[in-house]
């Protein structure tokens, strides 16, 4: 009889490792085999999303620094809203689309690697390399620059969006900037807020908290709410990292503010939503924040569902690629009508762009590679932290956490910030070191030796 050991060992010339790699594989190949002949009803729809939300419950526990859990929990709740017919504009969701979606869950589940424990914290941070520029004078000219762009876009669109707006009821914010180069500045913009926050949090200097909040103001000012949405969230994380983690209930009860917010905005710029969705006089008494969130759950799934049923796509044509090229560089292409459901609803998440170039397949290496990439970065934080791997697993948090909103992973004023982390991601250490050698040169004598 073998032993337990001998039971244990594995497969001759392979490594555990590859064993387990080989086997994840191979369940998602038989998983995707059998999804590819499906034929989902809502009643087995809604099993395989409770089953999907039991999952993220149970073993995930709804951690929100998950990247998982982050791109996850919002397509459960958009499935959930497919299926449930509160709008007369609702029709059946096609199989096709169905399986689309599920097939970038079931991805983004296998792609992402395994939970990680609550208490870990970092503890070991790179070390500087050493340059010929002091760091507080590499901070004041990255600091100087950005004031340069700041001033040059304001002048050569000759007015501030939020102060035209006051004035005149046209704000101008999708003109506004140098064309070409706006991009960059709000990927240049953010990433310095990023880049203070993680100095305030490593040296506890308040005025680069200053300069964190005040790119808020700006971003107000210039009416770019998808920056303003990226710094808060990437903020979080940050926070999250380096201090300590939110409870669950403090995010509920933030999401909660936020979707009546986005209730109270919508409904003064927009109009009532319940007339705009066309919602049944039997759903008359959902509240309004609910019909938002059901109308931008369900047309995201309508909209993705009339590219998959009535269009010729894929066309791979590389158009979802356009948004990472600057505007004077980018091509034009082919245009191939709207196949959005409702005109005020154009929500259509990072699958629309990405299947109409590159088919299912597409969709599926983009979120593999995605949600791996964002699962490495975190799992390197707690073995070296640096500036660049926090922001970069920020920055790819956020993309994943909204990818049913827009595909932020081609979207350059979000994207490129990965760059500038890199840039600056020495000199934060420089500035962190040359701190902590000011402090202790402060101290007491046998003060340094008592601490350490």
């Amino acid at each position: 009889m073998e032993s337990e050991a001998s039971l244990a060992m594995p497969l001759p010339g392979c490594s555990p490792q590859a064993l387990r790699h080989f086997t994840v594989l191979a369940t998602y190949g038989i998983v995707a085999l059998e999804l590819l002949f499906w034929i989902p009803t809502p009643a087995t729809l809604v099993g395989v999303v409770a089953a999907l939300a039991l999952y993220l419950l149970a073993y995930r526990r709804i951690e929100y620094l998950d990247p998982l859990v982050a791109f996850s929990v919002p397509w459960v709740v958009i499935l959930i809203f497919s299926v449930t017919p509160m709008s007369e504009y609702a029709e059946p969701v096609s199989p096709a689309t169905y399986r689309l979606i599920l097939f970038t869950l079931l991805t983004a589940l296998f792609a992402s690697g395994q939970r990680f424990s609550r208490t870990q914290r970092i503890t070991v941070w790179q070390k500087a390399r050493p340059s010929m520029i002091t760091p507080g004078f590499a901070i004041l000219l990255i600091d100087l620059a950005f004031l340069f762009l700041t001033v040059l876009n304001i002048a050569i669109a000759g007015y501030i969006p939020l102060i035209r707006g006051i004035l005149t009821g046209d704000t101008g914010y999708l003109d506004f900037g140098v064309h070409g180069l706006y991009g960059f500045y709000l990927a240049f913009s953010n990433a310095l807020g990023i880049f203070h926050l993680v100095l305030y949090f490593r040296t506890g200097r308040r005025w680069h908290l200053c300069i964190y909040f005040s790119l808020f103001v700006l971003f107000i000012l210039f009416i770019t709410r998808q920056n303003l949405l990226s710094l808060g969230v990437e903020g979080v994380i940050v926070y999250s990292l380096m201090r300590k983690r939110f409870s669950l209930k403090k995010i509920v009860l933030w999401m909660a503010l936020a979707g009546v917010m986005f209730s109270v905005i919508g409904s003064f710029r927009s109009g009532n939503i319940k007339t705009l969705a066309k919602i049944k006089p039997e759903y008359a008494w959902v509240p309004d924040p609910v019909i938002w969130l059901y109308s931008y759950s369900y047309f995201n799934v309508a909209n993705v569902n009339n590219l998959v049923l009535y269009s010729d796509a894929p066309f791979y044509d590389g158009s979802s690629l356009s948004q990472l090229v600057p505007s004077f560089l980018r091509p034009s292409y082919e245009d191939r009508g709207s196949y959005l459901e409702v005109e005020i609803f154009n929500v259509s998440s990072f699958l629309y762009p990405v299947y109409s170039d590159m088919g299912t397949l597409g969709v599926v290496v983009l979120t593999s590679l995605a949600v791996f990439s964002t699962y490495r970065l975190r799992k390197t934080i707690y073995q070296e932290a640096s500036l660049f791997r926090i922001g970069a697993f920020s920055t790819l948090y956020f993309c994943a956490a909204f990818s049913f909103f827009v595909n932020f992973w081609f979207y350059l004023p979000i994207i490129f910030q990965v760059v500038f982390f890199k840039l600056f991601s020495n000199l934060t250490e420089r500035v962190a070191e040359a701190g902590a050698a000011e402090h202790h040169r402060g101290l007491p004598s046998g003060t340094e030796s008592a601490i350490h």
